[in-house]
């Protein structure tokens, strides 16, 4: 096969040459809105509780999922981190320590130093790769970020994601003692008609597979349902691809 054959697979089949791509603040945030394919992300940093689940409904349809990782996360189940890889799902960089990079009020304010943001992922990749895995791309912590942090990022040659905005499935980590809960019932409804009223095409579905004990009230458990939901309204679901 050609050197030519191959670069246009690869751009044909790698999210971020696709045309129709959305991004927020220099993060891809909507990969090619033009086909009906929807991008289930999953990160993980203190709890671990729902990863054995998702990955067996993944496996029962026979999907593939984006998984985004701290180095906590990484050096404390390095068990579940070589199943998801090994299973063929993506795994990405997310941070080490889960650091707060910028403030929720004045976002443009960085919280740390750029060299300490820089460390941070440095220490992040550095767990993947004693597994031998290398990312190409980087969710942050909190899913909260700024053009700096995208920038900081694309120095160490990682490209920004995000989830994308319309659904409430990133308050899936929401307790019942937090102003902001959501039960995982209006979470799902806020998905379903999001996609009748405006489709997901090209879609990044967060989802957090290990939340507090305090919540009793599991996304991550109606994974199946919402898969077998949107795979009848017509959706596929792929990884994020690494880039070569």
């Amino acid at each position: 096969m050609s050197k030519a054959v191959l670069l246009l697979l690869c751009l044909a089949t790698n999210p971020l040459f696709a045309q129709n791509n959305v991004y927020n603040r220099g993060a891809l945030v909507r990969s090619d809105t033009s086909k009906q394919n929807i991008y289930l992300c999953f990160t993980g940093h203190e709890y671990e509780d729902g990863f054995e689940h998702v990955l067996s409904v993944l496996k029962h349809h026979d999907i593939t999922g984006s998984f985004f990782l701290t180095g906590d996360f990484i050096r404390n189940h390095g068990g579940i981190v070589r199943a998801i890889y090994k299973e063929g799902h993506y795994v990405g960089a997310h941070s080490d320590k889960h650091l707060l990079y910028c403030d929720w009020t004045v976002r443009d304010s960085l919280l740390y130093s750029k060299q300490e943001i820089k460390e941070d992922i440095i220490n992040n990749l550095k767990a993947l790769d004693e597994l031998g895995i290398t990312s190409h791309y980087f969710m942050p912590p909190y899913e909260w970020y700024n053009e700096q942090v995208v920038e900081i990022a694309s120095e160490l040659s990682l490209i920004t994601v995000n989830n994308s905005p319309g659904t409430r499935s990133n308050a899936d980590y929401t307790t019942p003692d937090m102003p902001n809960y959501i039960s995982s019932t209006d979470i799902l409804k806020s998905i379903y008609s999001y996609e009748e009223t405006d489709g997901m095409h090209g879609f990044h579905l967060l989802i957090h597979p290990g939340v507090s004990p305090k919540r009793k009230d599991k996304l991550y458990n109606s994974l199946d349902e919402l898969v077998s939901r949107l795979k009848g309204a017509g959706y596929y679901f792929s990884r994020f691809q690494p880039i070569r």
